[in-house]
């Protein structure tokens, strides 16, 4: 999954000999639009936006809590 400036002939060409399926959305300048699965690319998006908001939070970002115990609670009071 990836965002429009990733929609390339030989991006979606390398996926394909890796036996992956590219779920780009296509170019605006790109003659014949590819099919899109809209679903999943909303998944994707909720996921970088959910991290986007987690790296706001400077505590989070920086690490400053000393245990793993400490760190983790940061964790999900953010994603809360």
């Amino acid at each position: 999954m990836a965002d429009r400036a990733y929609d390339s002939d030989t991006f979606r060409a390398r996926l394909n000999d890796q036996n992956r399926e590219a779920i780009i959305p296509s170019n605006g300048s790109r003659a014949q639009k590819l099919p899109l699965d809209k679903e999943l690319y909303k998944a994707r998006s909720e996921i970088e936006c959910t991290f986007s908001l987690l790296e706001q939070g400077r505590r989070f970002a920086t690490r400053y809590e000393k245990t793993l115990r400490n760190y983790v609670a940061v964790v999900a009071s953010a994603s809360v």
